[in-house]
């Protein structure tokens, strides 16, 4: 697998006109770090949902198979054979149709009537008949025509569903080839390869760590031009009104949109502007898959979707759209669907053929300055800040070609981040890369499999441990829907990072019936990421949820709070980082805030055997106003199991103050589903 650095699409030169319906939304994927940020981790990079999986697809020659403009004569009770050889097949329990209905589990995600004909007596089977009796007599029209010309043919509204059913039941031919939508789709968007594309976290933004997917469509246009385009599934961000946003997003619904754009674009938006890794996996589909995906996309783009946070958004729609290629079901496991998730069950279904990252020139300068000396680094620095030629090593060839990719990413990174610009440091740039080319043109660069999204664990996980606090003894019971946190193995992402959502650990007192919640966490994220003198770093936290503080007494009191904090990362050796934060803080209690201050210092070491040891003091003054002062100590020793679905963890907290200390020791095992 190859490192790209440059842009490998070609750009269309077409706009998103075709999706005509698609407006712009005030998506932020810059803002600023803190809980604008959390918004757009809400409703953007965290996806959930269940795909069904499976396809029997039509031959390659009947869909290229010309049909004439005239309509196709139906009586109705042709009609009504179809729909009893189709029952007599049980056709509508077959993978395939509930995937191009977006149902799981007998569940319908999409529920709106120009979308399911059979509503409101909606079941896989009396859709299966209604799409037949509308695609061959016109009736039970869907009422919705705003995304449609209302004078086309009625295969027109559901081309997927007509090709695979024709396929299926030897339906007569119906005037697909005279559906305009579908016909300028192909030539403005060809679908000779399909891949699903990952935008890796945000080195920038932990609430953007788990990245983003979308389905990237590459082929000749009519003219004979390659062109590329990238198609999401996206809505409206905006606003600050927290509560208002949970609501609308989780339980009333968001208005959905599929864009079409430029696969340019895409790279330029998260190479250069977010600096941040694109993994492309190309999908082994056959032209019959990838027309049948073509088509279903075009159902989409005429129906009104509902965006839902936990079970209808980005991965959720790629999920399904993909499974039509697959050949089996796949149940789905955790309790939400994540765009990694989508990658990994596209490889567990054989669907990933050829893949390769993409690295942003920030990436690549991490990369590299790992694998050569510090005096090798401020070497190439130096001479690229001061425009001059790096000198040959010719002892070591690969050291050379090192120092000189790592020059030629750090005059690209200036230029990316406006350090400095004009043609002269555009020609320097090009004498860089001109030298790499010619010296080393028989040899690149290898990206690691380490950082790939496929190797990471799974992003839902639920925790059982034995707590000794004081005298007390306890039983912990932690559940987190999303993702993981800062003791767990990061080691496939490009930092230390920790990002939870609605993260909850009860407590049972095991000598009485004491139970109580111990914390709750609406959302939290930690990124610490090593400082370099080349593409800068900053390390940062955001926190906000319930969790018991102590008071001047150490007394635990209960409390809601709101936290951030910012600081740098320093990494020695690759498997140490120190890292120092200084964050301030909000707590209520009993209804009144107050202001609070919590610098934070710590230790990671990522060791041999799959083990990795945490050790951090946090100093927390003014937690209730009471201008007292504790300290809290906490190391955590952890142990990763090959399997990568389990770890263990021994953990040691104490907080202490003037007077008072308090010592508590858990050993607890997760499992990661």
């Amino acid at each position: 697998m190859q490192i790209s650095r440059q842009f490998a699409s070609r750009k269309s030169g077409y706009l998103a006109a075709f999706f005509l319906q698609c407006r712009a939304v005030n998506v932020q994927d810059r803002a600023s770090f803190g809980l604008a940020i959390f918004i757009v981790c809400i409703v953007c990079s965290v996806c959930a949902g269940q795909a069904s999986a499976a396809v029997s697809p039509p031959s390659e020659q009947q869909i290229a198979q010309p049909v004439s403009q005239l309509s196709v004569q139906v009586t109705a009770q042709n009609v009504a054979q179809h729909i009893a050889q189709a029952r007599a097949t049980h056709l509508a329990a077959k993978p395939t149709w509930a995937s191009l209905l977006h149902v799981a589990d007998g569940k319908a995600n999409i529920k709106t009537p120009d979308f399911l004909l059979s509503l409101p007596d909606f079941s896989l089977d009396n859709e299966l008949a209604a799409t037949i009796q509308f695609l061959y007599s016109g009736k039970d029209e869907p009422k919705n025509t705003t995304n449609r010309d209302a004078s086309a043919a009625p295969v027109c509204r559901f081309p997927a569903r007509y090709l695979w059913l024709k396929s299926e039941l030897n339906l007569p031919p119906l005037p697909i080839d005279g559906c305009a939508d579908l016909s300028e789709f192909k030539q403005r968007a060809p679908a000779d390869r399909i891949a699903i594309v990952f935008a890796s976290e945000n080195l920038a933004q932990p609430s953007s760590m788990m990245g983003h997917i979308l389905l990237k469509l590459s082929g000749d246009n009519p003219l004979g031009k390659p062109v590329e385009h990238a198609i999401s599934f996206i809505t409206d961000a905006g606003g600050m009104n927290l509560p208002k946003l949970f609501f609308d997003s989780m339980v009333v619904g968001k208005k959905g949109f599929f864009t079409l754009s430029p696969y340019d674009e895409k790279l330029n938006l998260y190479l250069r502007e977010e600096q941040r890794s694109i993994w492309e996996y190309e999908l082994t589909l056959d032209s019959v898959q990838r027309a049948l995906i073509q088509a279903h996309l075009i159902e989409l783009k005429q129906t009104d979707l509902t965006y839902f946070f936990q079970n209808y958004n980005c991965a959720t729609v790629i999920d399904f759209i993909i499974a039509i290629g697959a050949s089996q079901q796949l149940p789905v496991d955790a309790l939400w669907l994540t765009p990694k998730d989508v990658i990994k069950r596209a490889q567990t279904l054989k669907l990933i053929g050829a893949s390769r990252v993409i690295a942003p020139n920030r990436w690549l300068i991490r990369a590299i300055n790992e694998q050569i000396n510090r005096t090798d680094r401020e070497t190439v620095k130096q001479a690229v800040d001061e425009g001059k030629a790096i000198a040959a090593d010719a002892q070591n060839s690969t050291e050379d070609l090192l120092k000189r990719q790592l020059a030629l990413a750090y005059q690209a990174y200036r230029i990316e981040t406006k350090q400095v610009s004009g043609p002269d440091a555009q020609e320097y740039k090009n004498q860089l890369a001109k030298t790499v080319g010619a010296k080393y043109k028989n040899q690149q660069l290898e990206a690691s499999a380490f950082k790939n999204p496929l190797s990471t664990p799974q992003d839902s996980q639920l925790e059982f441990g034995f707590v000794r606090r004081e005298q007390a003894r306890f039983v912990r019971l932690s559940f987190t829907p999303a993702t993981h946190h800062i003791e767990d193995d990061n080691r496939h992402y490009f930092s230390e990072n920790e990002l939870l959502l609605f993260d909850l650990s009860v407590l049972k007192n095991i000598a009485s019936r004491q139970f109580f919640v111990d914390r709750f966490t609406v959302y939290a994220a930690k990124s610490l990421i090593p400082y370099d003198n080349m593409s800068g770093g900053l390390s940062g936290a955001i926190r906000m949820g319930f969790e018991p503080q102590f008071d001047a007494q150490l007394r635990m009191q209960k409390a809601t709070y709101l936290s951030g904090a910012l600081g740098r990362t320093l990494r020695y050796g690759g498997d140490i980082d120190v890292y120092a934060l200084l964050g301030l803080g909000v707590s209520v209690r009993g209804g009144k805030p107050n202001l609070y201050g919590q610098p934070e210092i710590g230790l990671i070491v990522r060791e041999i055997f799959d083990m990795k040891s945490s050790l951090s003091a946090v100093l927390t003054a003014n937690a209730f106003g009471d201008k007292a002062k504790y300290q809290q100590y906490r190391f955590v020793q952890s142990k990763y199991f090959q399997n990568r679905n389990f770890s263990f963890h021994i953990t040691a907290k104490s907080a202490a103050q003037k007077t008072h200390r308090i010592n508590s020791f858990e050993a607890s095992l997760k499992y990661l589903f």
